[in-house]
């Protein structure tokens, strides 16, 4: 009982000179602790490289959002040509648009007085991404790829040349070919005229039909440009 009753007073001692945490200090303590975030997928995407914002699409004035009290009208007739209505008012579109089971659709703000479309503005969007994909389409078929080689280049290298020129053509890309030539190598320029001719025969047994413009010398380079033959 004795060593019991020592037991209780030592513990009663121990509590009595441990200082009692106050309030703040808690509230510090717990403050000091890292809150982990759960991940977003924004989150994930932020500061990756490749990572695309999606593209904000911007509606023209539809339907009742056109304000304009007198519109210049035309209605799409798809592959014949636009019915041409004229200036009729705002509210005459509207129910015109209404019967025809499609939108009214501005296409020409600025214009005075405005111009409008009655036509099924999905299609409308359809047509225009379409046209802007085949023009995007074009500009890179009328790309200008360009294969560099020295005039003493060696067979293998040739050939890795040879094989990405023709690629290259096959595509529809336009090929700029430079020989090129070191300090007292442009003494030999004409050997780069042979280079040309050779590559172009080489092309033209792999099954492309070569076109070329007029060789030039640009700096210590000989240069032409091949293409297809259309």
């Amino acid at each position: 009982m004795r060593q019991a009753g020592r037991s209780v007073l030592a513990m009663l001692a121990v509590l009595r000179c441990a200082r009692p945490l106050v309030p703040k200090q808690a509230v510090r303590c717990l403050a000091r602790r890292p809150v982990k975030k759960r991940p977003t997928i924004s989150m994930a995407l932020r500061g990756r490289p490749g990572a695309q914002k999606r593209e904000q699409v911007i509606l023209p004035p539809l339907n009742e959002k056109i304000i304009q009290p007198l519109l210049r009208v035309v209605v799409d007739r798809g592959e014949a040509d636009d019915e041409v209505l004229g200036i009729i008012t705002r509210d005459e579109a509207l129910e015109r648009a209404r019967e025809e089971g499609v939108d009214l659709v501005m296409i020409a703000e600025k214009s005075d007085p405005p111009v409008c479309k009655i036509v099924d503005y999905g299609k409308l969007r359809y047509q225009k991404d379409k046209k802007k994909k085949e023009q995007a389409k074009k500009a890179k078929t009328n790309e200008i790829k360009e294969v560099k080689m020295s005039y003493k280049i060696g067979e293998g290298d040739y050939d890795v040349r040879k094989k990405r020129a023709d690629k290259f053509i096959k595509n529809g890309n336009r090929v700029k070919l430079s020989i090129q030539f070191r300090g007292r190598e442009q003494q030999h320029m004409s050997l780069g005229d042979d280079l040309i001719a050779r590559f172009i025969d080489d092309l033209e047994e792999a099954g492309a039909n070569i076109a070329k413009t007029k060789t030039i010398r640009e700096g210590r380079d000989l240069t032409t440009i091949l293409s297809q033959k259309s």
